[in-house]
């Protein structure tokens, strides 16, 4: 078979991975409507990708599903040809130029190509070939791109055909791309990246329900329905902390709160910290709605500052009344439980004013608000290992801890020598322990 000049044309399904890799200043509303327009299935004979689509492959072509990535920056994920399955190389790249000229081939990658934008909606089904617009190909043809975005997640449908294809086999692109559809969502389990829950119906607002995902990736999460949001908060609290093992939480029904019962810190229903600094919000998976269904997934996300309770429940909560503030020995024994310091080789805590706390600066640039008058600051030394390591990081931990509730300020770690310099000249206002 002769090789001659290709070219190239470039579809882009989309783009938009929400809370994952660009953290929202809180979770997503649940409002979204009608997130990917419904359409009927496509007829036999179809392809069910494991990329999560079904496709209709003209007679005589060939599929199959890839997982190749491309430049760190693309992952192919299935490929259809009016011949042969074309290979890639070592880099995962496929020389498009080198293909024969009566080649046509349709790949699937989740990434769009630098410089493309990705879908600013969901978009509906049957695709449409004819809206693609110009864009540059990265084997130096000319291109088109439609973006195009399903679940918050992007994919790039990318067609390439050589000059001596036959006139058939360029309008089959249009039918096939026409016949993609999203393959249907299940009632309740695994759907690609996310974890269908049931109706949304089934969910009062107010309502709060610990889930276990399917899937064995997945991490438990608690769904709230508020008026406006539905939040999916991760059932363990201090996600992402150097000095910190993440602690289970709790919903406690009587004070609408959850708690960790290892520090004694509350959490209202949004997942704003109740007690403590109020820096640590529980972390959070994306929850969004379509076809009826809740869906949770996306990747854990934290930061950010969830929304009031008043604006999302009719019996909002304020922050719980002060109890007796703990002790000394009290905090200690807390934070023990939860210090990435392991096995602890040393413990001890000093009660000082907010002044002191930050004219010290034992913690470097930490914020501890102004109603907040006294901090205990926590000091652990021993070997630090972060959550899911075995790898030594530091050799001490340290903590400023709310001395009216217990609740976490902020923290520190893994410096090189073996207790927190600056820790022993703070004055102590208890020192006798108590």
């Amino acid at each position: 078979m002769r090789f001659g000049p290709v070219v190239v044309t470039v579809v882009v399904l989309a783009v938009a991975i929400a809370a994952m890799q660009v953290a929202p200043s809180q979770p997503k509303a649940m409002n979204t409507e009608a997130l990917v327009t419904a359409s009927p299935q496509p007829q036999t004979p179809v392809f069910h990708s494991a990329a999560g689509f079904d496709v209709v492959v003209p007679g005589g072509w060939t599929a199959s599903d890839r997982s190749e990535n491309l430049n760190r920056r693309s992952r192919r994920l299935m490929l259809i040809s009016n011949g042969p399955q074309p290979q890639a190389g070592a880099a995962g790249l496929i020389k498009w130029s080198d293909l024969p000229a009566d080649y046509v081939v349709l790949e699937v990658t989740d990434f769009s190509f630098p410089g493309l934008p990705g879908a600013p909606n969901e978009s509906s089904f049957p695709l449409d070939w004819g809206s693609a617009q110009p864009a540059p190909d990265p084997d130096g043809g000319i291109g088109s791109a439609l973006r195009v975005q399903y679940l918050l997640q992007s994919f790039t449908l990318t067609a390439h055909y050589g000059s001596a294809a036959s006139a058939a086999d360029r309008d089959a692109l249009s039918e096939l791309v026409a016949s993609i559809r999203p393959q249907p969502i299940p009632t309740s389990g695994a759907y690609g990246r996310w974890e269908v829950v049931g109706p949304l119906s089934s969910f009062a607002v107010g309502s709060v329900t610990r889930f276990q995902p399917s899937q064995s990736r997945g991490s438990a999460f608690f769904l709230v329905r508020g008026e406006h949001t539905l939040f999916a908060h991760v059932d363990q609290a201090y996600q992402f902390m150097g000095a910190m093992k993440p602690c289970p939480i709790r919903y406690d029904p009587a004070a609408r709160t959850f708690a960790c019962d290892a520090t004694g810190e509350r959490w209202s229903r949004t997942g704003a910290q109740l007690t403590g600094g109020g820096l640590f919000g529980l972390a959070y998976q994306v929850a969004i709605v379509k076809e009826g269904l809740v869906l949770v997934g996306g990747g854990i996300t934290s930061g950010g500052r969830p929304p009031d309770e008043a604006d999302e429940f009719s019996d909002p909560i304020g922050v719980p009344a002060a109890a007796i503030s703990p002790t000394k020995n009290e905090i200690i024994g807390r934070y023990s439980q939860i210090t990435t310091t392991s096995p602890i080789e040393r413990a001890s805590a000093k009660l000082v004013t907010r002044n002191v706390a930050l004219a010290r600066d034992v913690i470097r640039g930490a914020y501890i608000r102004p109603d907040i008058d006294r901090v205990w600051v926590v000091a652990f030394a021993g070997d630090v290992r972060f959550p899911g390591g075995g790898e030594v990081h530091g050799r001490w931990a340290l903590f400023y801890v709310d001395a009216k509730t217990g609740g976490a300020i902020t923290m520190s770690c893994c410096g090189s020598d073996d207790w927190p310099p600056g820790f022993d000249a703070l004055p102590d206002l208890v020192p006798s322990g108590n």
